[in-house]
């Protein structure tokens, strides 16, 4: 086949480059993301501006459990594929209906709210949808007698809202000069006034946690250096110092509702049909099974579903978290950062005291940071770090997306 002169061929590509202008494969080429590696690291830095910048509490608990894989979750971007979690969507559903009713006040508004939630979550995760259903119907039986139990309670007569699942995002100086960004949402933050005088007492964070089972006593002893809630009152702390509030930070309310279906009391299944020579009786219906959890569980015995700890937490119990345990992680944190990403070293980045030439060793482990490792159990990178695959695992481009 012959073929044409070159002078009577159209104008291609390299003739466009030539001439200075880039070629659409080029330029879908250089628009790609880059793959995050150790020198591009997805995570810019615990002091680092922007979306991509900071450190949240579940931050710090990845990165005590296991530095290589906290690597390969926030330098590289490695993690599952997105996939409807029931412990974590049945929080996100109780937080949606708390703030719903916090904030007008209206005791159903918060059904109407959680219908959209759940709807939402079902055109996301289309695989799930009948589970998604199902802790939908388990939320909306449970939530009134929540509303229920609480309504009269001195805590709830004397509360007034203040910031309802509010985004944090403090400047925090740690020893070194450095300036952390801790990051978070507070559940709740309240003025309870006092049961005697009416006068505003004191400011307290509240932490909803919806838990399959939990110790209460466990959780009264371990609160005052429990990891997020200390973390979340030092941000607040800064916060409410920024307002020049003459109300005084006192301490936390626990607030915690047990999960139905999660083991122990309350794990029941709907009943099956059943035939005896004299009667016949059909298989109980969706809305008979979720009345049952109700009536003759949750609120059968509420005090079992509902509880609440109240700390309160003084200015030195704050600083002692500060100086024995947030301030040394954080500063090791910098310098696995800085040392990890190729970025500079700690000196070069050290404030202007200089304080620490090397970062401190010694620490003190707080409550709330659990692993899967000492339980004897296996993490999502195990099979990543014995043959390098990334089969199983996605490669993302953002972070933080619990703050959105």
């Amino acid at each position: 086949m012959p073929v044409a002169p070159r002078s009577q061929l159209p104008a291609t590509t390299p003739t466009s480059l030539s001439n200075g202008v880039p070629s659409p494969l080029a330029t879908n080429i250089a628009s790609a993301p880059q793959r995050h590696d150790n020198s591009n690291p997805l995570w810019r830095g615990p002091c680092a501006p922007g979306p991509l910048g900071g450190v949240t509490q579940s931050m710090l608990v990845r990165f005590l459990s296991c530095r290589e894989r906290f690597r390969l979750r926030y330098v590289l971007g490695l993690e599952l594929p997105d996939k409807w979690n029931h412990k974590i969507g049945y929080g996100n559903m109780w937080h949606v209906c708390e703030e719903a009713l916090a904030k007008s006040g209206d005791t159903r508004l918060w059904y109407d709210l959680l219908i959209k939630y759940a709807a939402q979550q079902a055109i996301r995760y289309p695989l799930q949808r009948d589970e998604i259903e199902k802790w939908f119907n388990v939320c909306a039986v449970q939530f009134p007698e929540y509303v229920k139990y609480w309504s009269e309670h001195q805590d709830v007569k004397n509360r007034t809202p203040y910031l309802q699942e509010f985004v944090f995002d403090e400047p925090y100086a740690i020893p070194s000069g450095r300036t952390v960004r801790l990051r978070g949402k507070f559940d709740s933050v309240d003025i309870i006034a006092d049961e005697v005088t009416g006068l505003d007492s004191g400011v307290y964070l509240q932490e909803n946690k919806t838990r399959g089972d939990i110790d209460k006593l466990q959780v009264e002893r371990q609160l005052k250096f429990d990891l997020q809630t200390m973390l979340y009152l030092v941000a607040l702390n800064n916060l409410w110092t920024e307002t020049r509030s003459l109300a005084r930070i006192k301490g936390v309310r626990y607030n915690v509702v047990r999960r139905p279906l999660s083991g122990g009391v309350g794990n029941i299944s709907p009943h099956k049909a059943k035939a005896t020579k004299t009667k016949v009786t059909p298989a109980e219906t969706s809305s008979e099974f979720y009345e049952r959890l109700r009536r003759d569980y949750i609120a059968a015995d509420p005090n079992y579903w509902f509880f609440r700890v109240r700390a309160e937490i003084s200015a030195r119990d704050i600083q002692v978290f500060r100086d024995t345990c947030l301030n040394p992680i954080l500063e090791q944190l910098c310098w696995w950062y800085n040392e990890t990403t190729n970025q500079e070293t700690y000196r070069d980045m050290a404030g202007s005291n200089g304080r620490y030439e090397y970062p401190p060793l010694n620490y003190r482990t707080p409550f709330g940071v659990w692993s899967a490792l000492e339980e004897g159990g296996a993490t999502e990178y195990d099979a990543y770090l014995e043959s390098g695959s990334e089969a199983g695992l996605r490669r993302v481009e953002t972070l933080f997306t619990e703050l959105q």
